[in-house]
């Protein structure tokens, strides 16, 4: 009993002396200091900016100047507390990540907090933004970099190259993101998914993201094609072990990056005018065409198919509607032309396919005609013309049961009269209507057919303002029937996510939707995909803390990265560990 007394009285003395200590503190010289991590930086590096508030260990978020040339990502606030010697020390760091947004000598700062209302200020600092240096070698010895090609410097207008983008890295990364150029008269549209490879420059391993554009000119010129964009989270790694390089256990080590590409330089020339055909539409590339006529012979008054397939590379939406001309005797049925598409890997396949239902209107042979169409070969820098095959329609007469033959569709008005003369038959009475016909009114009747006409009348008058009484108030009731179904299915949005995750071994791409649907039910959302910096917006929206929302747009990063990017993990099950504490902190954060 008197050892606990003892341990009461320690414990109690050194409470004393933490209080006397946190007051003293109060009186501290506060002090707001700027650093960055460099002095002078390339165009495609980020810069480490951290303001240091000594003396509190809470204050305003800092007012910094000059970073409207910068694209800034916060990186969070840490705070820290110690005692040395028993003097006690307390401060606050926070932690921007700048990305220059072109050369030059910037000056950051100052930057300012406001404890307790009154304001501290820090000194500025300057930092100076060179261009990117063309060295090829001092730019592949980086651990990550981007680089761009192109198949052909020097094109005709329409005709198809193949833009390449190559993400060499040797750290880890996640939250890829990338702003292809913009450049008027030049279109990019992707070909295949992604490639992954391995690759060794300098001596040294690069894992290799593959990204392949289709790239058409639109009109004639020099083009300087600046470099493309790409941003993400980059992760340091960790010796303690291979669990720890994870992305997902690295959270708070990630730090943006930009990446640019080189620029490439394009000429473009006009297609020439010598020998243009008459029929060209601006099609360029190599195509074919083939011609099918399905059956060659039928009955008069029957159909036939003519199909005709337009394939190859190049611009093939610019493939024009073939014109069958008119042909007397048939009657021509067009049907709505069919473009298939297909990304290969290297170019653009295409495929039109244009058919028309041909019916004879009596018997012989039908010539159907030739269709043309022509092209531009950037290889053989020539115009091609191809042409459909040449075809006969047979069609065969039809006669009927007495040998005579059956008229066409559309046939001779006098022909027709005497053919309906001599098949009309005389109209012929077959029998007599056995109810009676009454030609006399019943006055007793009348009166009581008058009565039910007012009850009728009587009924039209009343039944619409009833009936729309009825509507009002079933809509009032279904209205909060309904907002209490969802309010209540608001509340159980939890227990129908702790439902769909509770087996082990998830794939990701289920624990993220179960994620997504577990925010559009508690907080009664249209619905659709959200990203991961939308997610932290509306649950600090909802009044869910910064650290709550943050941690959830983290892990969800984490399994977007896994799901859209392919990274292999065996630490789904701590994701959806981590995503379920999360979520619990949510709901009790928002009830």
């Amino acid at each position: 009993m008197k050892r606990n007394i003892h341990f009461i009285k320690k414990i109690f003395c050194f409470s004393i002396i933490l209080f006397f200590a946190f007051s003293l503190n109060i009186y501290a010289d506060i002090r707001v200091e700027l650093t960055l991590d460099r002095s002078s930086v390339l165009l495609i590096d980020t810069v480490v900016a951290k303001v240091t508030v000594t003396g509190k260990r809470k204050s305003s978020f800092p007012d910094i100047d000059g970073f409207s040339f910068f694209d800034v990502v916060n990186g969070g606030s840490s705070t820290r507390l110690e005692i040395i010697n028993g003097t006690m020390s307390s401060s606050v760091e926070y932690t921007f990540y700048l990305t220059p947004l072109k050369p030059g000598e910037f000056l950051i700062g100052p930057a300012r907090v406001r404890i307790k209302k009154k304001t501290y200020t820090s000194s500025s600092v300057k930092v100076t933004v060179l261009k990117e240096k063309n060295n090829k070698t001092e730019s592949e010895n980086r651990p990550l970099f981007l680089k761009s090609l192109i198949s052909k410097n020097n094109l005709y207008v329409n005709q198809n190259t193949l833009y390449t983008l190559k993400l060499f890295r040797r750290e880890q990364v996640s939250n890829i993101s990338l702003e292809m150029p913009k450049v008027e008269g030049l279109a990019f549209e992707p070909l295949a998914e992604p490639k992954k490879y391995s690759t060794i420059i300098n001596a040294k391993r690069y894992e290799v993201i593959e990204l392949r554009y289709v790239l058409v000119p639109k009109k004639e010129g020099g083009y300087k094609i600046p470099g493309a964009l790409m941003r993400m989270t980059s992760y340091e790694k960790n010796r303690r072990g291979k669990v720890f390089q994870d992305p997902f256990f690295n959270m708070s080590r990630g730090k943006p990056v930009y990446l640019s590409s080189n620029e490439i330089q394009l000429n473009v020339k006009l297609l020439p005018n010598l020998n243009r055909p008459d029929n060209f539409s601006g099609l360029a590339g190599r195509f074919e065409i083939k011609t099918t006529l399905a059956p060659t012979e039928v009955k008069a008054n029957e159909s036939a198919t003519l199909t005709i397939t337009v394939k190859g590379t190049g611009n093939v939406r610019q493939i024009p509607d073939l014109k069958l001309p008119d042909v007397k005797g048939l009657k021509l049925y067009q049907d709505k032309p069919q473009l298939n598409i297909n990304k290969g890997e290297s170019a653009i396949l295409g495929e039109k396919i244009m058919k028309w239902a041909i019916v004879p209107e009596k018997g012989g042979e039908y010539k159907i005609p030739v269709m043309g169409l022509s092209f531009f070969d950037p290889e053989q820098e020539r115009y091609r013309e191809l042409e459909t095959e040449p075809f006969i329609l047979t069609a065969v007469e039809v006669f009927g049961e007495k040998g005579r033959k059956i008229n066409s569709l559309t046939r001779d008005d006098d022909a027709g009269g005497e053919i309906e003369k001599k098949d009309k038959q005389e109209i012929a009475r077959i029998g007599k209507d056995i109810f009676p016909v009454h030609t006399s009114a019943d006055p007793i009747k009348g009166i009581k057919q008058q009565k039910f006409f007012n009850h009728i009348f009587i009924f039209f008058i009343l039944a619409p303002p009833f009936i729309c009484l009825l509507l009002f108030t079933g809509k009032k009731f279904f209205k909060h029937n309904n907002k209490n179904r969802l309010f209540i299915r608001a509340k159980n949005a939890r227990k129908e996510f702790m439902k769909k995750v509770q087996t082990r071994d998830m794939p990701p791409g289920k624990i993220h939707g179960a994620a997504i649907d577990y925010l559009n039910t508690r907080f009664l959302l249209k619905g659709g995909l959200l990203t991961s910096a939308e997610i932290q917006d509306l649950l600090i929206d909802k009044g869910v803390s910064s650290n709550t929302a943050s941690m959830f747009k983290k892990t969800i990063a984490s399994m977007e990265s896994i799901i859209f990017m392919g990274e292999k993990t065996d630490n789904t099950d701590l994701i959806r560990d981590e995503l379920i504490r999360v979520i619990k902190s949510v709901d009790q954060e928002t009830q």
